[in-house]
């Protein structure tokens, strides 16, 4: 009797086999689904780096990174720690293949169990990718203290200028684009060994909190480096959560016509930060006096794509709280035109460090929190106050009108612009892409005219 093949149930053994492992989560790192990455699909594909199997070698671009990256990778077999840890590069390179080769199953789990590599070539990928990647964090986290780059980076690919630091930021913060946290741990326990359990050693997710400018805690990584910049950021306590929908009814200029004072929040923290630090501080309050103050939200070059990517970790977990999405369902009902953005400037709400203009400012609040499905009660009681608030005065009425009116004008002629700009671009892109068809289109047009000239002047002249 020929033996049964039982190679599809490969799969299902992966995904048994990580439940009892307390490093990881099962499906952590999984596609975007269409709904939330067709609003802007480049925040989350990478355009420098690739990190783990999904997006490898995608581009031309991606596959030139991948000599830098064993660069890194040496540099970092070969950094030296205490006379203990200290070791050649070799030996720790093989310590490092022998562990990731173990944890081959619990790393595929957390893809879904789903990646069809042999399990050499996996493992391969994982440690030049995990390698690089430690490296690339301690040298973010020098660069960051530093505040400029300095002899340290010369002839660095990645630091020697700041668009490039901007784009690998943008790269290892995106959710398709992530390894383990366990791998990186036990890269990093590998080449410097301390003798201590791997779940009370902290010392990786230290150095990304370290490089990403939040404040050092004893705590676990998590699933990988975006869950980590979620656990250092929202309180994971337990919360009903809710189908995400728009809970403010108003936008800015409607509640500054309803007489509510809009004012941004002083955050002294981050005035002490690296430019190329994001801060996202959810604490907006409303007094009964009428006072809605917001802490400053300022807009980067890193900002939207980390902003898009954390929404799409809350969507793709149930047990997790939907904290920037809820911020995000916020601003889109604070936010209806760029009006409400320029209101929002002048008050200091919104900070603009980045290269959009309110037209592109405009539209990445409109879709940022486009697909999601699930939301917290962070704002609710927050939103139901400012829907139904009234000023006492009876002059606010009179002083309602007017505004009401000229922001209804606004929009309706931003609205018009919008169309036109994009019958124009259709109209150059479709039917005039060349300077031939272009003199093409004059022409029929000045014949069309003066067909019409002919006929009318021909009516008049016959009666």
């Amino acid at each position: 009797m020929e033996s049964s093949d039982f190679s599809w149930m490969v799969p299902i053994e992966v995904m048994l086999g990580s439940l009892n492992h307390g490093e990881v989560q099962a499906c952590s790192i999984s596609r975007v689904p269409d709904e939330i990455r067709d609003p802007k699909e480049n925040a989350f594909k990478p355009k420098l780096v690739s990190i783990g199997p999904l997006h490898r070698g995608a581009t031309r671009h991606l596959q030139l990174m991948e000599e830098p990256k064993w660069h890194y990778m040496s540099e970092f077999l070969d950094r030296i720690g205490s006379p203990e840890q200290t070791r050649r590069s070799e030996i720790r390179l093989r310590d490092c293949g022998i562990d990731i080769l173990k944890l081959d199953k619990v790393i595929r789990a957390s893809y879904g169990g789903n990646i069809e590599s042999e399990p050499h070539d996996f493992a391969k990928i994982m440690i030049v990718d995990g390698c690089f990647l430690l490296e690339l964090l301690i040298k973010l986290s020098n660069y960051m203290e530093n505040q400029t780059g300095g002899g340290a980076f010369y002839h660095d690919p990645i630091f020697e200028t700041e668009k490039k630091i901007l784009s690998v930021l943008n790269d290892i913060t995106m959710l398709e684009n992530q390894i383990p946290f366990i791998v990186l741990k036990k890269l990093y326990r590998k080449v410097f060994p301390d003798g201590t359990a791997i779940d009370d050693d902290h010392r990786v997710a230290k150095i990304v909190r370290k490089a990403f400018g939040y404040p050092p805690v004893n705590s676990s990584g998590g699933a990988h480096i975006l869950h980590l910049m979620h656990l250092s950021t929202v309180e994971q306590s337990q919360q009903e959560g809710k189908r995400a929908k728009q809970e403010l009814l108003s936008c800015a200029t409607r509640l500054r016509a309803a007489g509510i004072i809009i004012r941004s929040k002083p955050n002294c923290s981050v005035t002490d930060q690296h430019k190329l630090v994001d801060t996202f501080n959810f604490e907006i309050s409303f007094k009964d006096s009428g006072e809605l103050e917001i802490p400053s939200l300022h807009i980067k070059e890193t900002t939207e794509v980390k902003w898009r990517n954390l929404i799409a970790w809350e969507q793709s977990w149930i047990w997790i709280r939907c904290k920037y999405t809820s911020y995000a369902l916020f601003f889109r009902g604070l936010i209806c035109c760029e009006h409400d953005i320029k209101l929002l400037m002048e008050k200091g709400v919104i900070v603009n460090e980045s290269n959009k203009n309110r037209e592109e400012l405009l539209t990445m609040f409109h879709t940022i929190s486009k697909g999601a499905e699930h939301m917290d009660s962070s704002y609710s009681e927050l939103c139901e106050r400012l829907n139904v608030y009234k000023g006492k005065k009876v002059t606010k009425a009179l002083q309602k009108m007017p505004i009401i009116i000229w922001h209804h004008c606004r929009r309706v002629f931003e609205i018009m612009v919008y169309y036109c700009r994009n019958w124009y671009r259709i109209l150059i892109r479709d039917h005039i892409p060349t300077v031939w068809k272009f003199i093409g289109v004059v022409a029929a047009v000045l014949l069309l005219v003066l067909t019409v000239m002919q006929t009318y002047y021909s009516s008049r002249s016959s009666n």
